[in-house]
């Protein structure tokens, strides 16, 4: 079973990481995994937001700048 860790954003969405690879992972050359998956760490990150809500939050404040010009 490969290993990962959730993180819960500040946003309200979770992201899983990558810890270790189980043993047909590694051996595999494409390291995939066709077993289960284990969650060893959960965390909160607090004032900060997933990579897609971040994104759409970059693009609206430039909506936004655009508007004011």
């Amino acid at each position: 079973m490969c290993q990962y860790e959730v993180i819960h954003f500040h946003c309200g969405h979770a992201g899983r990481r990558l810890i270790k690879h189980c043993h047909f992972a590694r051996n595999d050359p494409n390291h995939q995994c066709f077993g289960a998956w284990s969650i060893k760490r959960e965390w909160i990150s607090a004032n900060q937001l997933c990579q897609a809500c971040g994104q759409q939050q970059v693009l609206r404040r430039a909506q936004q700048a655009q508007v004011r010009i």
